[in-house]
């Protein structure tokens, strides 16, 4: 049976001509004519059986088919310029590998570190693209993911790296040059939120024997970054995993508020494929992310140091 595949020539016309819903500024788009661009979209509209376009003299408005489809046309085409520029990337030999981590501990944890695995296998390139939520491996082409939960993650292989402790911290400005704080202080200061950890300030406070604290209010966040920022530039305190914030302590743009620290339910994992789990490279990749772990939770250990377990626990869900 003949598939009813368009050229990849009418399907960035048509993506074109709908991007500016110009014929013209299409053309210009691609260095093409008008007319090629034009036989491009009717060729496709042939094939297709449908109408793509109302044409109002010089004026060119998307049927309603044509919108859907040429959201589908713009996503298609960009995968596709992404995974050439992948294969593009690939040495002689193959010796690359597509990961995934979530956004904040992949900026600040993983990718300051990636310079001593270049160090000990060179001619390797380690994709990095940034997921909060888990994914079907089967959907892309990603070879593991640092993510942040429980070792459940069905069809795959989890290495378990390190546990999480959040500590109550704020900019200096908020207290001067105060030391710690009781519970009850911080309870007057505003509360900045994780979205996806709704629980976290509630357990602090059960925590401190504060359960009648009104815990909802204040603003929310939705990745660690911007929640690191905002406590950084004093818009109140939040908890937050002390190896995600070393450089801000160390600098005294951050200040632990109280030594009441809770120890996350969940923790921090890499998990990949079983059926890609006997790759050379990928348990290179392992062993190295495992020694790494490893090392970076002794004290003093650069870049950053990973928190030691106490407190109690907190909240289940990823954070980043």
């Amino acid at each position: 049976m003949r598939r009813r595949i368009p050229s990849l020539g009418a399907l960035m016309a048509f993506s074109a001509a709908a991007k500016h819903l110009s014929v013209t500024r299409a053309a210009s788009e691609l260095a093409l004519t008008e007319s090629a661009v034009s036989r491009q979209i009717t060729q496709l509209e042939t094939q297709l059986g449908v109408k793509l376009f109302h044409r109002i003299k010089k004026r060119i408005t998307l049927t309603r088919a044509g919108a859907a489809y040429s959201t589908r046309v713009a996503q298609t085409i960009e995968r596709i310029e992404r995974d050439a520029l992948e294969i593009m990337g690939y040495e002689a030999d193959g010796m690359v590998l597509d990961v995934a981590a979530l956004p904040t501990v992949g900026a600040q944890w993983l990718i300051p570190r990636l310079p001593d695995f270049y160090a000990r296998h060179p001619g390797v390139a380690i994709n990095v693209s940034a997921r909060n939520t888990r994914f079907f491996f089967s959907e892309t082409a990603l070879d593991g993911a640092l993510y942040f939960g429980q070792p459940d993650w069905p069809g795959t292989q989890a290495d378990h790296l390190f546990d999480e402790v959040l500590l109550p911290v704020g900019s200096p400005t908020l207290i001067g040059r105060r030391g710690e704080l009781p519970p009850s202080e911080v309870a007057e200061l505003r509360l900045l939120h994780l979205v996806t950890r709704p629980d976290a300030w509630r357990r602090w406070f059960d925590a401190a024997e504060l359960g009648g604290t009104n815990v909802i209010r204040g603003p929310r966040f939705d990745i660690q970054s911007t929640l690191i920022s905002a406590a950084s530039s004093g818009l109140g305190v939040a908890l937050l995993p002390e190896f995600l914030i070393s450089d801000q302590l160390r600098s005294g743009k951050l200040k632990v508020l109280s030594s009441l620290t809770l120890k996350s339910v969940g923790s921090y994992y890499f998990a990949c494929p079983e059926e890609k789990a006997g790759n050379p490279l990928l348990q290179a990749f392992r062993a190295w992310l495992l020694s790494q772990a490893k090392a970076s939770a002794q004290p003093g250990s650069s870049p950053g140091a990973l928190p030691k377990e106490t407190g109690r626990p907190a909240d289940r869900r990823s954070d980043h």
